[in-house]
């Protein structure tokens, strides 16, 4: 089945697009995801939350990152997990996007999934309504990531201006340099876990 998710970041493009890259920290923003640790150059080992109606299951597969496009701000993801108990299994290959949206950010995922066990008797509508609410909360959850980042280097900031003499709310020194924000190298999360619909247990 294929299934298409939005939603709507309050971050600009290029942060949004970084934090994804970072998988240890993206990893986090993402209900009832674990990141086991990296395998090879390209690929993550992690265990994710799948709850659609009363049945429940832990899925533990590995995501590979096919394709990365920083300049399109694109990537290309597959991956593969089964039920820890083993009450199925899932397949996914993942398109994703993050566009320019006048509020900030817009991720568009695109997942073409192929799942047995359980889940199946729900059909794409069960699974796409989950799926569409835990991007929401993965979404929320990167925007407060990167408020914090903000927040620490205008903190940062503060501190190094006061430390030379300088007045907060007075003119920075006319050799300082422009404060940014961390880079976030690595390559990139989970975003399997929010096109399959993950635990809706919100973070």
């Amino acid at each position: 089945m294929k299934i298409d998710n939005n939603a709507l970041v309050r971050a600009e493009p290029q942060e949004v697009f970084a934090l994804i890259n970072d998988v240890e920290r993206v990893a986090s923003c993402l209900p009832g995801a674990e990141l086991l640790g990296r395998e090879g150059e390209d690929a993550y080992r992690g265990r994710v939350g799948l709850r659609v109606g009363p049945i429940g299951a832990s899925f533990e597969g590995v995501l590979r990152f096919v394709e990365v496009d920083e300049a399109a701000r694109t990537m290309h993801l597959v991956g593969r997990g089964s039920d820890v108990k083993g009450n199925g299994d899932a397949e996914a290959d993942v398109r994703l996007a993050v566009v320019e949206h006048p509020e900030g950010s817009q991720l568009q995922i695109t997942t073409d999934l192929n799942i047995r066990g359980k889940f199946v008797q729900f059909g794409k509508g069960a699974i796409a309504s989950v799926s569409n609410k835990i991007l929401g909360q993965f979404a929320a959850n990167m925007a407060a990531l990167l408020d914090e980042d903000e927040a620490t280097a205008a903190s940062g900031a503060t501190e190094a201006t006061s430390a030379v003499g300088v007045p907060v709310g007075g003119d920075a020194p006319t050799t300082g340099g422009a404060v940014t924000r961390p880079s976030r190298g690595g390559a990139s999360p989970s975003s399997l876990g929010v096109s399959t619909g993950l635990d809706d247990a919100s973070r």
